[in-house]
């Protein structure tokens, strides 16, 4: 037995059902002392020819049984718990006023029903005017505001289309250049001056700058699968920073070398040659490594992707009955400390950096054309620093907005990865234009070898003439000695020493150092 006073409108909803149940108990007549509606019906629902037709076999698709039911329900009269029951030809219950009532949270907290107002009613079943009863405002009725009509749904948002196709236009263009360059050194490597700026090295630039390149790529590729988005906040952070430490690091190697050399300069110091700046780079990339693999492997640490409401677009309202849509996005996190590790891995570039510019600071005054780059390698620093200070700000404080988050992270890393292209390369396309066979490398020191060897000669003619006075001076001292029959003690001692080749010696050695 049903127990009204369990059921939300109870009476309302009983009535309902017995209006229904009126429409179906006459559709059922119809089709057991009617055979020509039953064929109808047996043909709306496709039954085999000369087929019965029975409510069995009713679908919402027979529009035949829809329309008798609905006939009989607008006929339909009876005296219901909630008063008379029937419906004007609009399929309006038949009423002089409709009592509106709303369900709000009483003071206990318990949901209960509320009368706010009526609306009254012509004889066609028109609506006439609504009345509030008393206390009832539309503040009471809708504290919050008036809430959108229709069904909200939930959608997962991606980034727009335009800054989509702006990301892959620029990491495009940023791989022809990569390209460009090292085309530019493998076709101009033998060249005296290519030579002189290790090209091996420049080759590893130009794939951290490729690197780079592709990080904006995986930017700009985005997903609404929790498993793809995961694998892709991964790779993102993988390509970056070793993209970054592969583009910086031989710069870096050879500002170090320029350094070692022209710093305390020494004989016996040994070169820095390409493997040992090749070794430094490894190392560089080995501690991004490190970092990389703790938080990839470690849970808490481990970056996933978390789906949570847009601030950007919170929602969107659409069609006739403002459906309403709810928007989430996937943002790259962690359980704990990612911003941490983050912190970590830009603390570490900015390191690098630090490093440079001290380097870069003490080889300011080296003259060698393609040697120096510490002007170039400022303006590298200065660039790139002030882009991931740019990445750091938005990674702290825009990381729910996903336009705006990927475009600065893409002009971020596309900007360090340009300036150091072109102020690697620019130079030496300069220079190589200037002075194609490397004629005026070295100016200074030539001129400076052309000095020094003029010493050596004037030098080596002062030797010629001191070995011809000493050659004088010991004939006449032999002939001096040979009179006095060389029995004198003083005659025999300076003649011991005219023989001595150490004077010679001295002079000669001293000449050697000069030399």
């Amino acid at each position: 037995r049903l127990n009204l006073s369990d059921v939300y409108d109870g009476e309302p909803c009983f009535d309902i059902v017995w209006s229904y149940g009126i429409a179906l108990n006459r559709t059922i007549r119809d089709l057991k002392y009617d055979p020509a509606f039953n064929k109808l019906a047996a043909a709306a629902s496709h039954l085999p020819p000369n087929s019965t037709f029975y409510m069995e076999n009713f679908t919402y698709s027979n529009d035949v049984i829809l329309e008798r039911m609905y006939q009989h329900l607008m006929n339909a009269s009876f005296i219901g718990i909630t008063g008379n029951i029937s419906f004007n030809a609009n399929g309006i219950r038949n009423a002089e006023y409709i009592r509106i009532q709303q369900y709000r949270f009483n003071i206990s907290n318990q949901l209960q029903k509320f009368d706010i107002g009526y609306v009254a009613l012509d004889q066609n079943g028109q609506s006439v005017a609504f009345d509030f009863l008393p206390g009832e405002s539309m503040e009471t009725l809708w504290p919050a505001g008036v809430p959108h009509d229709g069904t909200q749904k939930k959608s997962t948002i991606t980034i727009e289309p335009g800054v989509t196709a702006a990301m892959y236009i620029l990491a495009t263009l940023g791989m022809a250049l990569a390209i460009v360059c090292f085309i530019f050194m493998v076709v101009f490597r033998e060249r005296k001056f290519i030579r002189l700026t290790s090209p091996n090295i420049n080759y590893i630039t130009c794939g951290g700058c490729m690197v780079l390149y592709t990080s904006i790529f995986f930017l700009a590729i985005q997903s609404t699968d929790e498993t793809t988005t995961t694998a892709i906040c991964n790779v993102r952070i993988w390509l970056w920073a070793i993209g970054y430490s592969v583009a910086f690091g031989p710069v870096l190697g050879k500002m170090y070398r320029v350094y070692y050399i022209f710093n305390d300069p020494k004989p016996n110091k040994k070169i820095v040659k390409d493997w040992m700046i090749v070794v430094l780079i490894s190392v560089l990339v080995g501690i991004d490594v490190v970092i990389l693999v703790i938080v990839t492997t470690v849970p808490e640490l481990r970056t996933t992707a978390i789906l949570k409401q847009s601030t950007e677009f919170p929602q969107t309202v659409t069609g006739v009955f403002q459906d309403t849509t709810i928007n989430y996005i996937f943002i790259c996190d962690s359980q704990k400390g990612y911003a941490i590790w983050h912190g970590v891995l830009f603390g570490y570039k900015g390191l690098i950096q630090v490093v440079a510019i001290l380097l870069a600071f003490g080889t300011r005054k080296v003259k060698v054309k393609g040697l120096n780059d510490s002007k170039y390698i400022a303006a590298i620093i200065y660039v790139t620093s002030i882009c991931l200070v740019v990445v750091i700000i938005s990674f702290a404080t825009l990381r729910d907005e996903v336009n705006t988050l990927a475009a600065i992270y893409s002009l971020g890393f596309w900007c360090a990865a340009t300036i150091i292209l072109l102020l690697v390369f620019i130079p030496k396309v300069y220079v190589l234009y200037k002075d194609p066979l490397g004629e005026n490398i070295f100016p200074a020191t030539v001129v400076q070898t052309e000095s020094d060897h003029g010493k050596v000669l004037k030098l080596e003619r002062q030797i010629k003439e001191l070995q011809q006075q000493l050659a004088q001076e010991h004939e006449e001292m032999r002939q001096l000695c040979s009179k006095a029959n060389s029995t004198d003690d003083h005659c025999v001692t300076s003649e011991r020493n005219l023989n001595s080749d150490s004077n010679y010696s001295t002079l000669h050695s001293s000449c050697k150092t000069v030399l």
